[in-house]
């Protein structure tokens, strides 16, 4: 993982995330770009007002399939469990 310390992002900057740990950053005018790969990591850092994700790839079809999801009829109740907190999924299925 690229480790990124200590950044004041300012600038509208595209900031790729993934494969990196933020630490001791601050976010406040940035568009950050996930696109499936690994998961970034953010360790006590700050995010303003004017700062948004943007998925693409693999990451975008995820958030796609979710939201189709979430508008059939008893989707928003497999949602709210989805991301009920405290849950976390492995990377195989259980009983895989």
């Amino acid at each position: 993982m690229e480790d990124v310390s200590g950044r004041i992002f300012d600038g509208r900057e595209l900031i790729e995330t993934d494969g990196k740990t933020f630490a001791d950053c601050t976010f406040n005018s940035a568009t950050l770009v996930y696109r499936g790969g690994e998961h970034p990591t953010f360790e006590r850092c700050g995010f303003g007002a004017d700062v948004s994700w943007h998925f693409l790839g693999p990451a975008l079809k995820t958030i796609q399939f979710l939201q189709r999801i979430a508008n059939d009829q008893g989707g928003e109740h497999f949602i709210a469990a989805l991301f009920e907190k405290g849950k976390f999924f492995a990377d195989e299925p259980a009983g895989a």
